[in-house]
């Protein structure tokens, strides 16, 4: 329900029911209700009548919603596969079966988002300049993952649980402008999002440890980010036997010269596990896009760009080809490696090694790249025919006649190696859920380039 006051008041109200069948009776039913309020302060007889705002109006909203996709249907009740195979006795007689290969939840139930939002919408210039800020705070309680169970249990597949409360919140700004010079219109724009996203619960459990293919590559604790990177940190290569005797012994490997120095980061005179550390998030900073408008006398141009930043991918697609174990096609980069005392100090450019006796591949900050971007997602530039010339060409048969030149994914600049730093989720399906360990690029295809030269025709 929407309720307006003169027009300087706004309430609107909204209240829903949704129901699943993904959970047990019982916990399918969850009510959402939200609210929001505006005010618009030119419309107050006291706002003043000169002045370059055409509109200001501030609003304010709470509300809920609902999320109820686990990472399996019906994940309340077990999944039985009845073909599987116990040796019994001491004969080792081979018996098919039942199990059931998935650990069955009934206490499942809806996760709840609640936000709240307050901003102001602006209007300058008659109209030419508009723009809105906005600070969200968005809290998620019964957040619905996949927790992973000790091999032990017998399950392969993660448990959906409703585990903790993780907290998104930022600013928002977009503004655009658009004016006209002769024959000349023009307009651009532009947007930045920041997220900070914090885990502020996760019930009895001290921390998830997550990763793809059973390595243990991300981590969640509260007061830190949803499934960030978690592993050692690196200091350049040991260049000569002396460096390497005064070394801090590492319990994952014995150094040599043109091996990778990890960092004792607890300084407790030994690296080992417990000197893991936080080598960054999978999720964005902040976003942010540009676009731009033009007409002159037919011709018109149009453009988009985004971007986001304070982000990092796990690049493991490296692993294999700069990693110099096992049989096969490796990458250019190893041309570089270190050879002699003093022909490196990369961590990137570890010594060739049979077999890894240094733990050279350990997950580290080695494998972990800056993945900020800034893409052109779209650019075209037409040409319209103009329609007096049309006309009289095809004798109003062709009422309008368009040319362009068009690209998507034109151009993407970035530090990151792989082949595209907007790399999706990813799926563990012996640590954990997607959600605590994504931002990892296997060397996933790129989004392509796609050129376009076209026309379009409209007939009378």
């Amino acid at each position: 329900d929407v309720y307006k006051r003169q027009g300087k008041y706004l309430v609107t109200g909204n209240m829903r029911r949704d129901a699943t069948s993904r959970f047990a009776p019982g916990n399918r039913e969850q009510v959402f209700p939200s609210v929001s309020v505006g005010w618009r302060l030119t419309d107050e007889n006291f706002f003043p009548k000169e002045t370059a705002f055409d509109d200001i109006k501030f609003r304010a909203g709470w509300g809920q919603s609902g999320n109820q996709f686990t990472g399996l249907n019906f994940a309340y009740l077990s999944a039985i596969d009845n073909n599987v195979r116990y040796v019994i006795g001491d004969d080792q007689v081979t018996v098919v079966a039942p199990a059931p290969t998935t650990f069955a939840n009934a206490d499942l139930k809806w996760e709840t988002s609640t936000q709240f939002d307050i901003g102001v919408d602006l209007s300058m210039f008659e109209g030419k300049l508009t723009g809105t800020f906005d600070y969200y705070n968005k809290t998620t309680d019964d957040v619905l993952i996949g927790f992973p169970l000790p091999f032990v249990s017998g399950f392969f597949l993660s448990a959906d649980a409703n585990i903790g409360q993780i907290k998104n919140s930022g600013i928002e700004f977009s503004f655009t402008y658009a004016d006209a010079i002769g024959d000349f219109n023009y307009s651009f724009g532009g947007n930045v999002t920041t997220v900070k996203n914090e885990v502020t619960d996760l019930g009895p459990i001290p921390s998830i440890i997550s990763g793809i293919g059973g390595a243990s590559t991300h981590r969640t604790i509260v007061g830190e980010s949803l499934g960030h990177f978690y592993g050692f940190k690196t200091d350049g290569l040991y260049q000569n036997d002396a460096e390497v005797a005064a070394a801090v012994p590492d319990v994952n490997g014995t150094p040599s010269p043109g091996d990778i120095r990890f960092v004792d980061v607890n300084n407790d005179g030994v690296v080992d596990a417990n000197d893991r550390t936080i080598l960054g998030s999978p999720f964005p900073g902040f976003f942010y896009g540009f676009v731009a408008n033009a007409e002159y006398k037919g011709w018109d141009f149009s453009m988009n760009l985004r971007g986001v930043g304070d982000r990092e991918i796990y690049n493991s697609a490296r692993i294999g080809l700069e990693g110099m174990t096992g049989q096969g096609n490796f990458s250019t980069q190893i041309l570089d490696r270190w050879t002699a005392e003093g022909t490196t100090n990369s961590s990137a450019n570890p010594r060739l090694a049979i077999n890894d006796p240094n733990g050279n591949n350990r997950f580290s900050d080695r494998w972990v790249e800056n993945a900020a971007y800034l893409r052109i997602q779209n650019i075209t530039i037409g040409y319209t025919l103009p329609q007096e010339k049309l006309k009289g060409w095809t004798n109003d048969f062709i009422t309008n006649m368009r040319f362009y030149l068009g690209a998507q994914n034109l151009a993407t600049f970035t530090k990151y190696s792989g082949y595209d730093p907007e790399v999706g989720r990813a799926q563990s399906f012996q640590k954990g859920d997607f959600t605590l360990a994504t931002g990892q690029d296997g060397g996933a295809s790129p989004l392509p380039r796609i050129i376009q030269l076209g026309w379009t025709v409209n007939f009378n």
